[in-house]
């Protein structure tokens, strides 16, 4: 099906073509003038329109009622050419015809009037593709063209053609296709296929094409094979990724408004809802760039089409503060969180770091539980103990908690390898009766320990370590991360700093 909607509504003149006016217009001047070249070399990414627009000047040339630039789409050439069959026009895939060989065919064929037309047309398309030795024969064809022939070669690589090739082409750069020219075209393809779909699907599309037309119009294909006549932003889920970008949007505001928490919450809640974190992190990264772009030249306006109006006047008011460099280092800081999604074990640890680091750069950094919500948590106490404080539960103190944390954290792992991870990021610092005291540098690490079925599991391995029923309470201090072997200085050559490093990756330096 979106093979057959992209066939089906390909453009046939340049009247129909989606963007790329720049080189339409030159092209449409030539053709009215009649001063072609005798070699066009097309180049950019795939998807948006180069063979499309090689086969409507190859149409141009040869057009029997042609009146102006644009072919009548009517007459037997056109229709020959449109249908895959006239004589005069050569396509040739060089991804597999790429020899010398295939080239001094051509070559030869180059030799020959046309048959029936004024022009016989060679469109080589994937261009790069051709051998070296492939390109020195083309060469010498380009520099002595018969003048019923014209070559057109497109190209998605065009640092792998020769220089000496590409001065012998008149040279058109194609661009991606505008986010608002995308969805304007889909709207369009859907209502001729009598299908309502709706506008956030189309958006969504748009978005995910990144500005190649073809992958839009393919996977609106796909959407529409679903058969419905009407297409909601669920139905659409059975296709495309679910889209996240107006969480994505509520997330950037929580970090450019300081509200960290709220930020580390959402990321929390989102991957307990299965969304995908990679697939929202790289709309973060997308969102912030056009942010950034958006702040430097002053032009708001393909937000605004994303954002809405109310969204777009919030986001202006919340970044108007904030400098271009910490807009940048926000990118920054969300480029690495992308590929460290990549190689994590906690997969939302990245993005959680990403908060953080990101609150800093701004300049807004605010305390993830305040005195009064510690005061609220009764369970959940601001700072370390001091030693004084420390209690033992009959054999077992401190120092023997400690001795076994590389164990307990170990065992853990055979239950869930990212809640070992979650108590890893912690260390014991007291004993309370039938308690162990755990300090933690941020809350939402021991809220996801105190969680009932993963407070089981750690229950049952502390049991199995140490013979009787324990259970653990968290210490909260943000300064705690830093100061994690302070109290261990000097003990270098002992066998518990030695399993203390082992179990948390790290080393004790004076």
């Amino acid at each position: 099906m979106s093979t057959t909607l992209y066939r089906k509504y390909r453009p046939q003149k340049f009247s129909q073509v989606v963007a790329q006016n720049h080189i339409k217009v030159t092209l449409q001047n030539e053709i009215s003038s009649g001063k072609l070249a005798h070699a066009y070399l097309f180049s950019g990414p795939r998807g948006i329109g180069k063979t499309t627009i090689a086969r409507i000047l190859a149409k141009a040339l040869n057009c029997q009622n042609r009146r102006g630039f644009e072919p009548c789409d009517e007459c037997p050439s056109c229709v020959e050419i449109r249908e895959g069959r006239s004589l005069d026009l050569v396509e040739i895939d060089a991804a597999s015809n790429r020899g010398i060989n295939e080239i001094r065919e051509l070559r030869e064929q180059t030799k020959y009037t046309p048959l029936k037309e004024k022009y016989k047309v060679f469109i080589i398309d994937e261009a790069h593709m051709l051998t070296n030795e492939a390109f020195n024969a083309l060469l010498k064809t380009l520099e002595e063209p018969p003048a019923h022939a014209i070559f057109i070669l497109a190209t998605t690589e065009i640092h792998k053609i020769p220089e000496t090739i590409i001065s012998r082409c008149q040279r058109f750069d194609y661009k991606k296709v505008p986010l608002n020219e995308i969805i304007l075209h889909l709207e369009d393809l859907a209502s001729r296929e009598d299908v309502k779909v709706a506008g956030a699907v189309i958006k969504n599309i748009a978005r995910i094409s990144e500005g190649y037309l073809r992958d839009a119009v393919s996977l609106l294909g796909q959407i529409l094979s679903l058969g419905e006549r009407e297409i909601t932003e669920e139905q659409a889920s059975l296709v495309l990724p679910k889209s996240h970008w107006q969480k994505v949007m509520e997330f950037i505001n929580f970090l450019f408004l300081g509200q960290t928490k709220e930020a580390i919450q959402m990321i929390n809640v989102l991957m307990e809802e299965g969304v995908d974190l990679e697939h929202f992190a790289k709309t973060a990264v997308e969102t912030l760039r056009k942010i950034l772009l958006a702040k430097v030249t002053g032009d708001w306006q393909e937000l605004g089409w994303e954002a809405g109006e109310e969204r777009l006047r919030q986001l202006v008011l919340n970044t108007k503060e904030i400098s271009t460099a910490s807009m940048v280092k926000v990118l920054e800081i969300f480029l690495e969180a992308l590929l460290g999604l990549k190689q994590t074990a906690i997969i939302q640890l990245p993005l959680e770091i990403a908060a953080v680091k990101s609150a800093e750069a701004l300049g807004k950094v605010q305390p993830i539980l305040t005195a009064e919500k510690a005061v609220q948590k009764p369970a959940v106490e601001k700072s370390v103990p001091q030693e004084p404080e420390i209690q033992e539960a009959g054999a077992i103190n401190l120092e023997t908690v400690r001795q076994k944390w590389p164990e307990i954290i170990e065992a853990l792992k055979d239950y869930n390898h990212s809640l070992s991870m979650f108590l890893k990021s912690g260390y014991p610092v007291a004993v309370q009766g039938k308690k162990i005291v755990v300090g933690f540098k941020y809350n939402f690490h021991y809220e996801r320990i105190k969680e009932d079925k993963n407070l089981r599991m750690v229950e049952e391995v502390l049991s199995k370590v140490f013979l009787k029923p324990l259970s653990i309470l968290g210490k909260i201090d943000e300064s705690f991360g830093n100061g994690l072997l302070d109290d261990l200085a000097g003990q270098k050559g002992d066998n518990l700093v030695k399993g203390v490093i082992d179990a948390l990756g790290g080393e004790v330096v004076k």
